[in-house]
């Protein structure tokens, strides 16, 4: 799974590999976590600008549409590709309301003995690029209670980073796969629900400190080199 992730992009490079405005004032995330509110670029559905790319902010976590209140957001975090379009929390965002979420890099934790340690994933280029997502629209029970929400697509890890999580997100790199994604065609954007080339991305350990919400900070992204183990006590002779 995917629950935490990086955007600490400039907004001019943003709107270069996005080819989407970005009016946002838009602050450096470290660590962008479930429930927070993240930059989606999705295509307008209605209205004069239907069908071109707008920035918008949303929170992480789909709450579909029929949902009775917003609460089972923080369980739809991830959407998983083998599924998508089979689960009715998901279905309909699949098939009419894609969306690419910027990010330049994501965590997974790797047990390491009694301690979890937390990874950053990246481009090996270190360039920012997508996950491909879903947003949904909860109008929810009143006057001012819409809601627009994300979750973030799912497949199996590729092969450079599947030690660490047995998931990753479905990654996008350039401005044909972000059309493709959001465009109309269904099984196009589903050709691309695959692990990525284990040669694009890479992996290393940094501070635990990124478990923690609360810290979002620029030290997070930073290598760190994991404490080693301490060696096993030798059993002493009997004789």
């Amino acid at each position: 799974m995917c629950g935490r992730y990086s955007i600490t992009t400039a907004p001019e490079a943003m709107r270069h590999l996005f080819d989407v405005e970005t009016g946002l004032n838009l602050e450096p995330r470290w660590n962008m976590a479930p429930t927070q509110a993240a930059p989606v670029i999705k295509l307008m559905t209605e209205g004069p600008a239907r069908g071109h790319r707008v920035l918008a902010m949303m929170r992480w976590g789909l709450v579909p549409s029929w949902a009775k209140d917003t609460d089972i957001g923080v369980k739809m975090i991830n959407a998983r590709a083998e599924t998508v379009d089979e689960k009715p929390a998901f279905r309909g965002a699949y098939r009419y309301r894609r969306c690419v979420i910027p990010a330049d890099g994501f965590y997974e934790w790797r047990t390491e003995g009694k301690v979890k340690q937390p990874y950053r994933v990246v481009r090996r280029d270190r360039a920012p690029f997508g996950f491909a997502g879903l947003w949904e629209l909860w109008e929810g029970t009143g006057e001012g209670s819409a809601l627009e929400t994300f979750t973030i697509v799912t497949t199996d890890a590729t092969e450079s980073i599947a030690h660490i999580h047995h998931r990753m997100p479905v990654m996008l790199f350039d401005r044909d796969a972000f059309a493709t994604w959001m465009g109309p065609d269904k099984d196009a954007a589903g050709q691309l629900m695959l692990p990525c080339d284990p040669g694009l991305v890479e992996a290393y350990p940094v501070d635990r400190r990124v478990g923690n919400v609360r810290n979002d900070d620029a030290g997070l992204v930073e290598p760190i080199t994991p404490k080693p183990k301490p060696p096993k006590p030798m059993q002493g002779s009997l004789f």
